[in-house]
Order: C-alpha cells, then sequence, then structure tokens
C-alpha cells in the first residue's frame, strides 16, 4: 500500500466507518502495523464479527475497540490481506497486516486524478511503483518503463543520458500528429514533446519528461486507450500518465530521509568488424597490395609504402569509373591491402606502421558516471501531510565535453483547513543546466558517422589528439583523405560548445470542500513554464581570433495553465437498495503560450568578443522570433452507478471548444461508457472451484483531437533580402473546413484470480481513427506546395494480457513471477485516394523511407526492392523463378553482376513487432529483496543501415570469406587465375531485348557481392539492409538489503537503512541483428521508427544506492 494514500484513505474511513458503541464487557487495544516496514497503519477498520461495532486505527497505527471477551476481530485496509483473530479474553492485542498480492480490489488513481478500486472499472489501467521507478537505474521516468506495462512501447535513446525517448500506448492513432500519451503530474498537463524526431539527426537535447524527478514519485498510473482517457479530452486520446508525487506520510523520528546513488554506465556493444584489411576503394580485381616508394626507407631500413587509401579511379577494374561499376559508396572502403605492420608514408607526411586497429571504434567513447542526492523531510499528523525533498543529479556521459546537472525542489502537502476543507498543493522547480548535446544521424561532425561511413579500419584517430595546433589554431589537416566527414570534426567537437540553462517550474493547488455528507466540491490551477536559453561559442581558428568565430543566443519561453472545477453528488444504498451512485458535472480550461526569440553573429569585426553585436557585415547577422497559442475549454460529467460490490456502470460526456479550429466545427463532443461484473461476488453461493475472483469488464468511447495554432489562415514570416524589409508566406493552403480527427475505441477484457496465488488480466481493443488531419500535395503550378484536409483511417486491434503468480510465500520469505504480453497490429484502412505519405528518408530520396499507404501497416520500411519477374514490350511476362525449396529467385543482368531492381520504392518490410512484452521476478528473503527484469520484443523489422554501410564498405566480418581465399575460383579477363575471389549471386539473368532467362552461373569478383548489390545511398536496391530486429534483453537486476531494525533501534540514530545494487541494461539474451549492432540504436523518437543509421554502441550501467531515515 502506497503511503501517499494513506492518510486520504484514513480520512475517508473516519466518514464512512462508524465508531460503535461500547459493548458488554471489555476494553481491547493495541497497534496495526505494515509487515512491509513496520510501521503503524492509519485506517485500518477493526470490526467485531457479525456486528455493526467497530473502529479505525488513528495516525500511528492504535486503536480501542470494546467487545466480549469470546469474540472475533476482524482488520480490513485495502491493499492488505484481512486477519481474523480471536479475543480470548485479552486487552492488548498487537497486529501486523500483510500486503496482498492480489492486486484486485487496489485503489487505482484514474482520469481527473480520482481514486477508484480497480475492480469497479470498465478498462484496462495499470499502476506502477515510485520504489520501482527510483531504484531502476534508467536515465529517465520513460526508459523505466521499459518492459513493465503491456502495451506499452517505449523507444529508449540512441546516444547518451539526457537523449530523447518515446513512449507509445497501443500503437499510433494519427500519421503525422502526435501519438505519444499526455502526461499528468498532479493535475499538471504535459507532453513528452522535443528531441530528434526525424533520421537525418542534428544535436538531440532530450525530450521534455527526462527533468521529472525520479525521486518524488509515488505512484505511476497508465491509463490505456481513449476509453480509460475519455474524460481529458482531446489531449489523452492517446492514453494518459498520470504521475502522483509524494505528499508525506507519518514517519518514526525525526521523519529526515537521504539517499545517495552512484551510477556508472558503460558502452560495451560495439559493431563487430574485421581487423585484416584496411583503407582502399575497389580499384582492381587482384590481391591488393601496398605501393612502394622508390628509394625511401624508415629508420630501421624498412621499405616504405604510399598510403592505400585511393577512393576511387576512372578507370577501374571493369573498365569504367568505379563509381559506375558499383555505385555511390561510404569513404570508409577497407577493401585495400591486409595490414601487416608494413611501414607506411600516412597522408599527414609521417611514417606509421600500417596495422590494425581493434580498439578504433572504442577510443571515442569512455565510461560515464552520475551522482544522486536527495534529501527529504516528511511527516503527518492532525494537520494533514508535508514532504520538501531536494535533489541534485550530475552525470558525465560516455563522450567527452558532454555533461548535465539538475537541481531539483519538489514540495508536496495536504492541508487539513478543517473538518470539511483539504488543500493539495504540489510544486516542483528544477534548475537544469547541460553542456553540448551530441550530433546524431547524418551530419558531417557526427564521429559516429565518422566511425562507421568515413574512416577506413586502418584509422588511427589522428585527429582525436591533434586537432589543436600548440599556438591554439585548428590544425586544417592539409591532405585529408577521408569522405564525407570534416576534417575539423574534433576541433567542432570541443571546441565549438553549445550550452542549454534550463529553469522550470510546475505545480497545482487543489481545493476540496466536503459541502455536506453526500455533496463535495473541488477546483484547481495548475501551471508548469519553462524557460530555455541556448548558447553557442565557437572558438576562433586563427591566431588572430576572428576566423571560425561565431556566436548565437535563443531564449524560449513556455506556459501552460490548468484550470478545473468539479461539483460531486454521492449516495451509496439509495432509498434502502444496494444501489450505490455519483453524479459528477465540472469545467476545464487548458491554456498554452509559447515565444521565444534568437539572434547569431556574422563575420567577426572584433577579436574573441562572443556577442550579436560583433559583426563586419549587417546582412550575415540573423535574427528571428515565433509564438504560438492555443486555448481549449471543457466542460464534462460523469455518472457512476454500482450494485452492491459487483456490478459498475460508469457513463462519461465531454465538449471541447478548441481555438486551432474554425468556429463552425471547433466544438465538439466525445462521450464514454463501461460496465464492471463482478459474478464471483454476484453469485457467492456458487461453487467456483479454484476461481476466487472474476470480473468480466466493457467499455466504448469515443474521442477527438484538434491541430496546431494558425493551420486556419495564411501566416507569414517577415525578414529581409537585399537589406529590405521582406515577408513570404507558407506553402501550405490552409483548409476551408478543418474538423478534428476523431477516435472510436471499443475494449473487452477480464480479470482473473485462482486461488490466492495466481492473477489475470486479459484486453482486447479496438481503436478506429478517421478524419485525419493531413497535408495534401499540390500540384507547383498552384503556387502552393499542400493544402490541409481532413481525411485517413488508421485502426488499432490487439490484445494485451498480465498476469502474476506467487510461487512461494511465507513469514520470511516470498517469490512472485509477472509475465504481460501485447500484440497491436496498426494499419491505414484508407488516405481517400492518395498514394503515399511519407513519414521520413534515409539519405532523403537516394535511400528507404518510412511510409504510409493505404492497406499497408503503420510503420512499412519502403526501398527499391528485387524484381522476380520482367514485362517485355509486347506483355510477355517472364518469371518468377523458383530454388527447390520454392523460394522465388531475383532477376539479374546477363552478365551476373547486378540484381534488377523496381523502377520505384515499394514495401519491403515494416518495423512494428509481432510481440513485446516483459518477464519480471520478485524475491525477498528476511531483510534481503531482489528484483529482476526482462524486456522483449518479438518480430519486427528495421533498416539496418550501418549492416548495409559495412558490408559495402568492407568493414563487416562477412566480407572477409572470399577475401581470405574461400570463394570459387575467379580469373581475369585473358583468363588468368587472380584467387579464390569468385561468388555466383543466386537468381536467373534475363537478356532483357530477347526475354531468354537462365540460372545465374556466372563466377564474378566478389565485391559485386557486397558493393552494388548491397545497397546504400543512391537509387540501388534496399532489401539486403532490411532485417529481423528481435531482441530478448536483461533490462534489469536489483538487490537490496534492508539493515535490521533491531540493530537500528540499539544504535538510536537511524529508523530505517537499506542499500541496493542495481545492474540496468546488462546484456541480450537474444537478438537477431548482425554485426553486433545496437538494436535499439534506431533514430529519433518521431513516429517514423524502423531506420538505423549509424548508432551508438548499447551501454549497460551499475548503481550503488544508499539510504537512510532519522
Amino acid at each position: 500500500m502506497k503511503k501517499s494514500n494513506v492518510f486520504t484513505l484514513f480520512l475517508f474511513a473516519l466518514m464512512l466507518s462508524p465508531i460503535a458503541a461500547l459493548a458488554q464487557t471489555i476494553a481491547v487495544s493495541g497497534k496495526v502495523v505494515s509487515s512491509d516496514d513496520g510501521l503503524g497503519l492509519p485506517g485500518v477498520t477493526i470490526q467485531v464479527k457479525g456486528t455493526t461495532t467497530g473502529t479505525v486505527t488513528d495516525l500511528d497505527g492504535n486503536y480501542s475497540v470494546s467487545a466480549d471477551s469470546q469474540d472475533v476481530l476482524v482488520f480490513s485496509f485495502v491493499g492488505f490481506k484481512t486477519k481474523e483473530i480471536a479475543i480470548k479474553g485479552k486487552n492488548k492485542i498487537n497486529v501486523t497486516l500483510e500486503s496482498d498480492a492480489q492486486l484486485l480490489d487496489d485503489v487505482v488513481v484514474t482520469a481527473l486524478g480520482i481514486k477508484r478500486q480497480k475492480r469497479e472499472l470498465g478498462y484496462a489501467t495499470e499502476e506502477i511503483g515510485g520504489d520501482l521507478i527510483a531504484k531502476s537505474g534508467s536515465g529517465s521516468i520513460i526508459s523505466a518503463l521499459s518492459g513493465r506495462s503491456a502495451g506499452v512501447q517505449i523507444i529508449n535513446p540512441n546516444g547518451v543520458d539526457g537523449s530523447s525517448s518515446r513512449i507509445t500506448i497501443r500503437g499510433n492513432n494519427s500519421i503525422f500528429g502526435d501519438n505519444q500519451p499526455l502526461i499528468v503530474v498532479d493535475g499538471v498537463p504535459m507532453t513528452n514533446e522535443g528531441g530528434i524526431t526525424s533520421w537525418s539527426g542534428g544535436r538531440d537535447w532530450g525530450t521534455a519528461l527526462n527533468n521529472i524527478n525520479q525521486e518524488d514519485i509515488e505512484s505511476l498510473d497508465i491509463l490505456k486507450g481513449p476509453t480509460a482517457a475519455a474524460l481529458y479530452g482531446s489531449r489523452g486520446g492517446n492514453g494518459v500518465v498520470l504521475i502522483t508525487t509524494k505528499k508525506g506520510s507519518k514517519q518514526r523520528g525525526l521523519g529526515i530521509s537521504y539517499s545517495a546513488g552512484f551510477k556508472i554506465t558503460t558502452p560495451y556493444l560495439y559493431r563487430s568488424v574485421q581487423n585484416k584489411y584496411g583503407a582502399g576503394g575497389p580499384i582492381t580485381f587482384n590481391t591488393p597490395t601496398l605501393t612502394p616508394i622508390d628509394g625511401m626507407f624508415d629508420e630501421n631500413g624498412n621499405q616504405v609504402y604510399e598510403y592505400p587509401g585511393i577512393y576511387s579511379v576512372d578507370n577501374g577494374p571493369a573498365g569504367e569509373p568505379t563509381n559506375t561499376t558499383f555505385g555511390y559508396y561510404g569513404g570508409a572502403q577497407s577493401w585495400g591491402p591486409e595490414m601487416n605492420g608494413e611501414s607506411v608514408l600516412w597522408w599527414d607526411g609521417v611514417v606509421r606502421d600500417y596495422s590494425p586497429q581493434p580498439d578504433n571504434l572504442k577510443m571515442l567513447f569512455k565510461n560515464g558516471h552520475t551522482m544522486n542526492h536527495n534529501i527529504a523531510l516528511q511527516n503527518a499528523g492532525d494537520f494533514g501531510s508535508v514532504r520538501v525533498s531536494f535533489t541534485d543529479s550530475r552525470t558525465d556521459a560516455i563522450i567527452d565535453n558532454c555533461n548535465l546537472r539538475q537541481t531539483t525542489v519538489n514540495v508536496g502537502t495536504l492541508i487539513n483547513v478543517s473538518d470539511k476543507i483539504k488543500v493539495d498543493v504540489a510544486f516542483n522547480y528544477l534548475d537544469y543546466y547541460r553542456l553540448n548535446s551530441p550530433e546524431i544521424g547524418e551530419s558531417n561532425s557526427n564521429f559516429n558517422k565518422g566511425l562507421l561511413y568515413s574512416w577506413p579500419r586502418s584509422w588511427k584517430g589522428l585527429e582525436v589528439t591533434s586537432y589543436e595546433n600548440e599556438d591554439g589554431t585548428m590544425n586544417t589537416f592539409d591532405g585529408y583523405p577521408y569522405m564525407y566527414i570534416y576534417n575539423s570534426t574534433f576541433w567542432t567537437f570541443y571546441n565549438n560548445n553549445t550550452t542549454l540553462d534550463r529553469d522550470k517550474m510546475y505545480g497545482s493547488v487543489r481545493l476540496m470542500y466536503d459541502i455536506t455528507p453526500w455533496l463535495s466540491a473541488s477546483a484547481k490551477v495548475a501551471l508548469d513554464w519553462t524557460a530555455d536559453t541556448y548558447t553557442t561559442k565557437h572558438k576562433p581558428t586563427t591566431i588572430d581570433g576572428m576566423a571560425g568565430g561565431y556566436y548565437s543566443k535563443s531564449k524560449s519561453n513556455s506556459v501552460t495553465r490548468d484550470m478545473d472545477f468539479l461539483l460531486t453528488a454521492y449516495k451509496d444504498k439509495i432509498f434502502g437498495s444496494k444501489f450505490n451512485v455519483r453524479l459528477s458535472a465540472g469545467g476545464e480550461q487548458y491554456y498554452g503560450y509559447r515565444d521565444g526569440i534568437n539572434g547569431t553573429s556574422g563575420t567577426w569585426a572584433y577579436a574573441n568578443l562572443y556577442t550579436i553585436y560583433n559583426y563586419s557585415n549587417a546582412t550575415e547577422r540573423t535574427f528571428g522570433e515565433s509564438k504560438w497559442e492555443k486555448q481549449v475549454n471543457s466542460l464534462y460529467a460523469f455518472f457512476n452507478l454500482s450494485y452492491s460490490d459487483w456490478m459498475f456502470l460508469d457513463i462519461t460526456g465531454r465538449n471541447d471548444w478548441s481555438s486551432t479550429l474554425p468556429i463552425t466545427n471547433n466544438s465538439y463532443f466525445y462521450p464514454s461508457a463501461t460496465l464492471s461484473f463482478v459474478p464471483t461476488s454476484a453469485f457467492k453461493n456458487w461453487n467456483w472451484g479454484p476461481v476466487n475472483f472474476l470480473k468480466l469488464r466493457a467499455s466504448w468511447a469515443r474521442t477527438a483531437s484538434d491541430t496546431d495554432p494558425y493551420q486556419l489562415t495564411y501566416t507569414y514570416n517577415t525578414g529581409s533580402f537585399g537589406h529590405q524589409l521582406s515577408a513570404t508566406l507558407p506553402t501550405v493552403v490552409p483548409p476551408l473546413e478543418l474538423k478534428p480527427q476523431r477516435q472510436r475505441s471499443y475494449e473487452l477484457g477480464f480479470d482473473l484470480g485462482l486461488g490466492a496465488r495466481f492473477n489475470m488480466d486479459f484486453t482486447y481493443y479496438d481503436i478506429y481513427s478517421w478524419d485525419q488531419i493531413l497535408s495534401s500535395p499540390l500540384a507547383p503550378s498552384s503556387g502552393a506546395n499542400n493544402v490541409t484536409i481532413n481525411t485517413g483511417v488508421v485502426t488499432n486491434k490487439g490484445i494485451e494480457a498480465i498476469l502474476t503468480y506467487d510461487i512461494a510465500q511465507g513469514k520470511d520469505y516470498g517469490v512472485q513471477v509477472g509475465l504481460n504480453l501485447a500484440r497491436n497490429k496498426n494499419k491505414i484502412v484508407d488516405l481517400a485516394g492518395s498514394n503515399m505519405y511519407l513519414l521520413s528518408e534515409i539519405w532523403g530520396s537516394n535511400g528507404p523511407a518510412i511510409a504510409v499507404e493505404e492497406g499497408e501497416e503503420y510503420g512499412t520500411i519502403y526501398g527499391w526492392d528485387y524484381v522476380y519477374e520482367y514485362t517485355m514490350a509486347d506483355g510477355t511476362v517472364i518469371g518468377p523463378f523458383y530454388d527447390e525449396n520454392g523460394k522465388p529467385l531475383p532477376l539479374l543482368n546477363e552478365t551476373g553482376t547486378t540484381y534488377l531492381k523496381t523502377d520505384n520504392r515499394v514495401p519491403i518490410g515494416n518495423c512494428a513487432p509481432l510481440v513485446t512484452g516483459g518477464i519480471n521476478l520478485r524475491a525477498s528473503y528476511k531483510n534481503w529483496s531482489l528484483y529482476a527484469l526482462v524486456d522483449a520484443k518479438l518480430g519486427g523489422q528495421i533498416y539496418c543501415a550501418s549492416y548495409v554501410v559495412a558490408m559495402q564498405t568492407g568493414q563487416s566480418l562477412a566480407t572477409l570469406y572470399e577475401r581470405e581465399g574461400n570463394g570459387l575460383p575467379y580469373y581475369d579477363a585473358d583468363g588468368n587465375f587472380i584467387g579464390n575471389y569468385g561468388v555466383i549471386l543466386p537468381g536467373y539473368c534475363i537478356n532483357t531485348e530477347t526475354g531468354e532467362a537462365v540460372e545465374n552461373d556466372n563466377v564474378v569478383h566478389y565485391l559485386y557481392k557486397y558493393m552494388p548489390n548491397f545497397g546504400g545511398w543512391g537509387n540501388i536496391l534496399s532489401t539486403p539492409g532490411i532485417v529481423n530486429n528481435t531482441w530478448i534483453k536483461l533490462r534489469e537486476l536489483s538487490l537490496t538489503y534492508d539493515l535490521p531494525r533491531k540493530w537500528l533501534d540499539k544504535q538510536n540514530l537511524f529508523k530505517q537503512a537499506s542499500v541496493s545494487l542495481v545492474g540496468r541494461d546488462l546484456f541480450y539474451i537474444y537478438k537477431t541483428l548482425p554485426d553486433n549492432i545496437n538494436p535499439e540504436g534506431t533514430q529519433g523518437s518521431g513516429n517514423a521508427q524502423g531506420l538505423e543509421y549509424a548508432s551508438y554502441p548499447g551501454t549497460r550501467s551499475f548503481m550503488f544506492t544508499l539510504k537512510v531515515s532519522l
């Protein structure tokens, strides 16, 4: 049972539990404590069995009740197992209540922060305790959810701590809109916006929820789907994550707690590469060799050779330019000579050994460190409860010149103003600072791209330590041979710095008033304010402090204000029946505002002066300003009807008025209805056998969502051109009658308990989303590129299952295992005749893409595929052909060197997983507790560009096979034997003039296997890069020891103390990606998942935590 809920339950129990009149014989008193921590439990109901006589425990867990000496006392409390104890004439009875592993009657937080018993709900929710999140060792609250909840898919950061993450619940409901759920922290609405959202990459400054302090979280409740979140309106259509922070509870001692955690993060999952052959392009079919320099010898008298890094030649081995034969390829070509330690005149004029570099992928990474300190003061009494905490967190990333720190102050309190009035206050302030965010994606300053695409296997990393001359100027590296990476990459990395300074305050005040025993009212004001300042300083590259110098600054403010009120009338056992009725009505106003301003310097006029006024030409200086404003007004009502404790009906309705929609369409209403039936309670006299609990549930809902501001009319941007004021119009035609996007969902499920050990929660859902808000392309002759319209249908259908089983349970031990599984099918049903909408492309139009097309699943990967049949000019179709196993064989050109490909990009894969899930294990023995979490994603494909480029450039281990003489005998055009370098590409060769097709038996050089036919940049074959991305991972393993209570009491200093060791992201139990590529290295947090390129190595972390209470 969560301690922040204890005081609320105590007050509730005082109102509803009559204190019995004095009984006939004796007074029985004692104390009720929790088996979890030995602390007193307030609000426990004590009832004399078979009577209405009873009482509740006070704040310290003490009670006193009058009863007959032969009576039996029943002790019950939500979340704990009920216990019956015979008095037998005793005046003193102390009781220890054990937590109930069966969670079906737990209190959960639902829409608008209303707490209800789980048995009442007709839809699926999940609660995750704050202690699990705090112990997880993850870098963010989103990452901490990985593998814990059915149907919740987490995309973890590709990069360093503080990078972007993504959360979706039950798939994607919108094609271009935000598909992440609404986040509500103590009534403050937030979104997980920001970060990198596309493949192209850039600097990843992380997403909004990274700043939520995990130490302050009491509980996290996930409301899945539109039904559970209907009362949140347009912002809750993708589900809602409700975060409740700690409000304080009764403590032994001073109520002061302190925790310190140290985490070390280690990169470990590096790409597997060959370390035998070095730099060199596909310039020969012969065995590549080094070229000696006439008359040049090293100090030991050894022959010195030319640097072998020739990238391409005009007269290649096929008698044509190498780019014509093999396409456009990366600069990391490693088809050169074998590295045997020869003396080579390096590109910078220094003689060095030409030897393997097995650690050059690791040389740019290091162990990262995080140190957390938290101190909190909390207590509770007749006044209510209060908690104040201070947290300091500092992280040094796994790469140089990148770190962050955050200081957080949290205040949570529940104040009893009077017997009828209570005030709930939550306040958070954080000061966040970050030095640099690493470049990711297709940036020529991204060193991770350099390791994949630009630097060959013989790269020694000379630039890492010599980027700066002794006088502090930039080393320009004359003769730099590497392609598609700046020779100034490391100068930029160490000397061109950007900082982010963030001040953020968010919180809420809720007033609750019990007007009468049957009528209550509440009102809330919530505010979220964020101020960001980005400052960029580029160090001048020359001695005069001028060239290359640069300065920019941008400031932005974001304010969200959310106000609501709620009036609730309730009556139990109305008219003496078993019906209980609750009727609520209220309203809400959401207001969001953002503004920003930025400026940059031009070519500097003053040395080493960082200011936007440092410019020699005013036209080079730039300024910008932006604004954003939105408001949504809402009214809602909900009706709850229950019969006894086994039938529950909920009906809700909400109407929103959005400022971002036309006046004719800005009002939209959406209802919901849920039904929950507990037959095991309704038919208690039946013989249910092993079934001790069964709940059937069904729900239906409609929701809607609006769009961003300023989509309804032409807006223009101002600027200057040729020293004259200018204005530009948008390239999107505003809609005439834009409507909100709509969703309809229904859900069926059951909760099952077998005996006292097994529980199961099963759900089937169907979500239908229509009137998608899309930008449809227009002909360029119209003067615009797109027009905004309502069209398109997207569906999500799936199942979720949650199972828990108590393997063993005893006084001093317990073992429980849990399993969650989910399967979602996300389909594009209708696009109103449009062919395709692109979500993201890799290498622009020169590579694969993620797109949506009518009839395909969301997340489909498009690219150039093999051709299996060919249509002649007269309409004759040649093919398809099959091997002995019935597998179709692709078509090649007549010489067997190149596969034919489709004319356009076609569906070649899909990134949607077949199943997601997790397995958790909880075990305890006396003062020891163990927790393990296995996270899994089964099925789903990605375009793995790192694999493609590694094969194309000769870096992959797989490219050694033929080079080491394991291929077929290969001869040159004159019949001379070259070596066992030959391959036969499987398929059928076709003469496109005559239509003749024969099975390929042409032996060609291995370069044809790995270069033009393995894909890469350009309009070439993409299919070889589509790989299955299944993985099973040991996500978390933690061991905690609570110091014995008796030992602590003797010391008379600490009231509680514990130590924990947590391993996070320890290793993959199973994975299918080739070359040891990071399975979770997909790019960005946007809707287009499934594209991987130059991903960071996977990391694991170990955290040691000490917690004490005074």
